[in-house]
């Protein structure tokens, strides 16, 4: 699990504990025989018990808020632990967002007819469906359109707030190490106050050559026959020998 994954993880689980600490609730008719109708979002220590708890649409809350979390995190996975995923954040935040308010206002929440429920209020909520359907002469349940493109609205500044903090921490900490480097590039083997500048009395193997010698062709001899490379001791061991 990388730290967008994380993410991720953290803002759904506090959109389900949001949803559950403030589900929704029916009211509870006073008629004998009319039927209970969504009341509105209330908290859950003050009103449970009182009023019973809409199930199909905490149900339906929660999917959504699972099915976006699923979806962004198989976008998220990395075939590799180390890796750091390189995507335009705000461009898929922003699809992200454009994708769940148009499922909201495809299927939006509707009211019921009003001869369906026995003297109660005209303006209530039924149940979500498509707006070009057979239901689409039925008025919108304006309310709670409202509080899901609010929803989703804050999510989407929620994940591009989070998002926008990992990865400026990501770009200070590559320039840091960018920094130590160039910093420390004369200090490699070879390079710097670490290269030997004069002779070493315990190295008795041939130098290295040095001065004019360092650039000529080591294939090439002078003009006593000698070979580029070769130090004067090793000439004049040559000329010893018979």
């Amino acid at each position: 699990m990388n730290k967008y994954q994380r993410l991720v993880l953290i803002v759904a689980l506090l959109d389900a504990l949001v949803m559950v600490l403030f589900p929704p609730f029916n009211n509870v008719p006073l008629t004998r025989g009319a039927l209970p109708s969504f009341d509105g979002f209330y908290p859950l220590l003050t009103h449970l018990g009182k009023k019973p708890i809409h199930q199909v649409l905490l149900a339906l809350q929660l999917m959504f808020v699972a099915a976006n979390g699923l979806v962004a995190w198989l976008l998220l996975r990395q075939e590799q632990p180390q890796d750091i995923p390189a995507f335009r954040y705000h461009r898929a935040i922003g699809l992200f967002a454009a994708v769940n308010l148009a499922i909201v206002f495809l299927f939006p929440p509707f009211e019921p007819y009003p001869s369906l429920l026995r003297q109660a209020a005209s303006s209530g909520f039924e149940s979500f469906y498509f707006v070009f359907g057979d239901r689409s002469q039925r008025p919108v349940f304006v309310p709670l359109l409202y509080l899901e493109s609010v929803f989703v609205a804050v999510n989407a500044l929620a994940c591009w707030l989070l998002f926008n903090a990992v990865r400026r921490s990501e770009d200070a900490a590559r320039r840091k190490v960018d920094e130590v480097a160039a910093r420390h590039v004369d200090a490699q083997l070879g390079r710097g106050e670490d290269r030997r500048q004069q002779a070493d009395p315990d190295y008795h193997e041939e130098e290295r050559r040095h001065g004019e010698r360092r650039h000529s062709n080591p294939d090439e001899h002078d003009d006593h026959g000698n070979r580029g490379h070769e130090a004067p001791e090793v000439h004049a061991r040559h000329a010893e020998q018979p």
